[in-house]
């Protein structure tokens, strides 16, 4: 049996998401991770690639960041997973221009993000492992940020990792991964509303 990944944001009211902001925190052990995972990339190893006749190749370094990713999803603080269906459960009036709403088979759509932008990228994003909470004034100050960063990363290294590590083939799932987040702060922004984001596995 297999899974699906899900990244759903969406926008929600200004004081709901400064109630929450506090929910998706940076772990203490991604400093290290985040050493390992540059001196990975320093070193210019393969991570993974497509083989002929179909099948793929997975490094141990591909393998080993997979894990990494894991160990930041799904936080630890008391009452997060209720927390996520609450939110889950206000994004249901939102527009289409509002929300957004990721799925991948066998992978985590943030994580093929997070392998596109790279170390540096990820520790700019919101929140943590793509889960986050912004109030208005966190959104106006991070859209910038969000449309910098991705419009600067590798939607190629996404691709390789949503159908290499997963099985997830076709570009729309990639499209959405650099256009939908961005839609959503904007509409946030212009709302003068919050935002969220939430990791979900089905």
């Amino acid at each position: 049996m297999g899974f699906h990944g899900y990244w759903v944001l969406g926008v929600v009211p200004d004081e709901v998401a400064a109630r929450v902001d506090h929910w998706a925190r940076r772990p203490e052990t991604a400093a290290g991770e985040l050493v390992w995972w540059r001196e990975r990339l320093a070193a210019r190893t393969e991570w993974l690639r497509r083989l002929r006749g179909g099948g793929a190749w997975r490094g141990d370094d591909a393998l080993t960041l997979a894990g990494v990713f894991d160990g930041w999803r799904g936080g630890s603080a008391e009452g997060a997973d209720e927390l996520r269906w609450t939110l889950l459960g206000l994004l249901e009036g939102c527009t289409e221009e509002e929300r957004c709403s990721i799925g991948a088979a066998r992978a985590y759509p943030f994580d093929a993000l997070a392998f596109a932008l790279g170390p540096e990228g990820v520790e700019r994003m919101p929140g943590w492992g793509g889960e986050f909470a912004l109030d208005a004034a966190g959104v106006r100050e991070q859209r910038p940020v969000v449309e910098r960063l991705l419009a600067g990363a590798d939607a190629g290294r996404a691709d390789a990792w949503l159908s290499v590590m997963g099985n997830e083939d076709g570009g729309g799932t990639v499209a959405e991964l650099f256009a939908g987040p961005v839609r959503v702060l904007r509409a946030a922004e212009r709302l003068g509303a919050g935002a969220v984001g939430v990791v979900l596995e089905f």
